[in-house]
């Protein structure tokens, strides 16, 4: 597995070719490059962005999908066309990045608030999506969001037996916060697992920098290596719960010290 940050970590201390600049100087092995505009999904500044990692490989790309993607299941033919464009310019961005998936909530709640699932909606959106990306080299990997579709792990053996081309990415925190286990989730996505996004949290949810809570990373990794997963754990924690340089680096510390203990079984 390889370690890595979000530049979402660093959103609103730093834009986003910065805070590729900050990750650069830490100890990780890669990135997720969240872009936050649509200013940012062009291929100048995607190689712009690239130049400041400093060899750092994007394994992910996330764009501000609140802003278009519920716009690809619209039923306004003329806004499903334009939000799909505005798709297809971050998956360009995303191959000038080096990235190999983009990582995708899908449709959302205004409210942040569990939707139905339509399952046939979905496949409908997810397919030319995962066409075009496979175009580019990438795939599409589906996040788990609790007040998106995909919100549980019965849904996404659902998804995946719908559409075997669809990838995943597990984020941890927000199986919490759908009362789910996220090792149900590594056993739901299997193979087609891709990304993994960490944060931690106590027992009353409240979110902290990973080894400052109460999650065990120990079990997430051994399920992770079980399912035979040897890719990117992305850390992404908000800003406010990076207190300083030094709590980053002890929990970068501290995720390093329990992949080795998995990996040691």
């Amino acid at each position: 597995m390889q370690l890595g940050l979000s530049t979402a970590a660093f959103y609103g201390r730093w834009e986003t070719e910065e805070a590729a600049e900050r990750i650069a100087r830490l100890p990780l092995d890669c990135a997720e490059v969240f872009l936050q505009t649509t200013g940012e999904y062009t291929l100048e500044f995607a190689q712009e962005t690239r130049k400041r990692l400093a060899g750092i490989p994007c394994t992910s790309v996330h764009p501000l999908g609140t802003c278009f993607e519920n716009g690809i299941v619209s039923r306004s033919p003329r806004q499903r066309r334009d939000t799909f464009n505005v798709f297809l310019s971050v998956l360009d961005a995303g191959r000038v990045l080096g990235a190999r998936a983009y990582v995708y909530h899908g449709r959302h709640s205004p409210r942040l608030e569990a939707l139905p699932w339509n399952l046939e909606q979905n496949i409908a959106a997810l397919a030319p999506m995962c066409a075009e990306a496979e175009k580019r080299g990438m795939v599409i990997a589906w996040e788990n969001v609790f007040w998106c579709q995909l919100t549980t792990p019965e849904r996404v053996r659902e998804a995946k037996a719908a559409l075997p081309q669809v990838r995943f990415t597990l984020d941890i925190k927000q199986a919490m916060l759908a009362g789910c286990d996220p090792i149900e989730f590594v056993r739901a996505m299997g193979d087609a697992l891709c990304n993994v996004h960490v944060c931690d949290w106590d027992r009353s949810g409240k979110l902290f920098l990973p080894g400052e809570g109460a999650f065990d990373f120990l079990a997430l990794f051994r399920a992770l290596r079980e399912a035979g997963y040897d890719g990117p754990v992305i850390m992404e924690p908000y800003l406010e719960l990076i207190g300083s340089d030094g709590a980053l680096s002890r929990s970068i510390d501290f995720l390093r010290a329990q992949m080795r203990l998995a990996e040691r079984g």
